[in-house]
């Protein structure tokens, strides 16, 4: 296939820099088992390809991650904070939307901080005074993706709009299981700089299922882990066909944390190379938004990504949401 028609035919749009942090501190699969935060057998979770998670501290919470990658995001885009056109916060977990203030005297106050929006907050840190602000949940760990999918669309709608910041972040709850599913979770944060110009990757193709039927996390686990596989095949080869792509075009595979061994099924599967999973990151566990990005700031930043390079970035929220996007590099 002709690389220089890939782009040809629509605008250049894409993604200008990205940015994902992990906090410093960590803790292995013992040290986990000796609080009492895991729930299988460390075993299991050492079989499946889990070494150790990252943990937010007092010094490097939620607020930091969101800085820090929005920060760095911002940095390397070359951008001022007066040319952000528009700021989107992805939050899986509610608590993450909502900055805490010190306790309000009475209940109207306690009930007002609740609209204490963290995307807010950051705008204001980040002096970012000309950025329209929103934030995305109710999409689990594919909340950074549909971040980037509404960016995209703002900017090819409207002519007048030259960047988009998308940030993603997400940490559990202090003392809160840290397994899901089979899945060590880690917490972490990432931004991307979505624009017209300097870019690193082309945006070629988006592709989002939901199905509301497994609304309900708790009472569908089974079912949820049943529809993985065959729901997962069927968005990546729906996401190929829109692109207009095969299986071997893809050059790239950029995973999320979970196990390793589940993406060499799901690459068999769809027909796509497990060689070219991407794997060249130290384990980190499986974070809620910044997996594929973590990979993907590794890949570009050891110039590994030629021009044309086709790259392939998936994921599953609850709720249930399954996503894929196609970039191509620069």
């Amino acid at each position: 296939m002709n690389r220089t028609d890939m782009t040809s035919n629509s605008e250049a749009l894409g993604l200008r820099s990205v940015a994902a942090v992990l906090p410093p501190a960590t803790a292995n699969l013992e040290e986990l088992k000796k609080a009492n935060l895991l729930v299988s057998e460390t075993k299991t979770l050492a079989e499946l390809g889990f070494e150790k998670l990252h943990v937010c501290d007092k010094a490097h919470d939620p607020e930091w991650l969101a800085l820090e990658a929005a920060s760095q995001a911002i940095a390397k885009a070359g951008l001022e904070p007066g040319e952000v056109d528009i700021l989107i916060w992805a939050s899986a977990l509610s608590d993450t939307h909502i900055r805490l203030s010190d306790k309000s005297p009475d209940a109207t106050g306690n009930l007002l901080g609740l609209f204490n929006y963290r995307a807010s907050w950051l705008q204001e840190e980040l002096r970012l005074d000309a950025a329209r602000v929103m934030g995305i949940a109710q999409q689990g760990c594919a909340g950074m993706f549909s971040a980037l999918s509404t960016g995209q669309a703002f900017l090819r709608a409207d002519p007048s709009i030259r960047n988009v910041v998308c940030v993603g972040v997400d940490a559990l709850p202090e003392g809160s299981p840290r397994e899901i599913l089979y899945n060590l979770i880690s917490d972490a944060g990432c931004a991307v700089v979505l624009s017209r110009e300097n870019l690193r990757c082309h945006w070629r193709e988006f592709h989002q299922v939901s199905k509301g039927y497994y609304w309900n996390i708790a009472e569908k686990q089974k079912e949820i882990i049943a529809s993985y596989f065959p729901t997962s095949r069927a968005v990546i080869r729906e996401l190929l066909a829109k692109a207009g792509l095969t299986p071997d075009d893809i050059r790239w595979i950029l995973p999320t944390g979970i196990s390793p061994g589940s993406w060499d099924i799901l690459a068999s599967i769809t027909g796509l190379k497990s060689e070219r999973i991407f794997r060249g990151r130290q384990p980190f566990g499986h974070t809620i938004a910044a997996d594929n990005l973590l990979h993907l700031e590794t890949l570009l930043a050891a110039g590994d990504a030629q021009a044309g390079d086709l790259m392939l970035l998936f994921t599953y929220g609850f709720g249930s949401t399954w996503s894929g996007l196609v970039l191509e590099g620069v």
